[in-house]
């Protein structure tokens, strides 16, 4: 998890982050996470105390880890497809 000292930076070392801040660092609206929450579409677990939503920092960092290999295997099948050498 490359991500996860990033992440804990954001929030001040903090383990838990609740949902301003899960939508802040993933680069989100908060109404968009709420919606994604309700629809049960949204790809970071979170937990629900009283009325408030909260994500582990580990469970942030691993989404934006995935994102990034994602992107980087999109972004190599591209160059790939373009004859551009690695």
């Amino acid at each position: 998890m490359n991500a996860l000292f990033w992440v804990m930076g954001r929030v001040d070392g903090r383990l838990v982050l609740n949902i301003e801040e899960v939508a802040d660092t993933i680069g989100l609206e908060v109404q968009t996470v709420y919606n994604q929450l309700g629809a049960g579409a949204f790809p970071i677990p979170m937990r629900k105390q009283g009325k408030r939503w909260f994500a582990d920092a580990r469970d942030v960092a691993e989404y934006l880890d995935a994102q990034r290999e994602l992107a980087r295997q999109a972004h190599d099948a591209l160059r790939k497809r373009m004859g551009i050498a690695a």
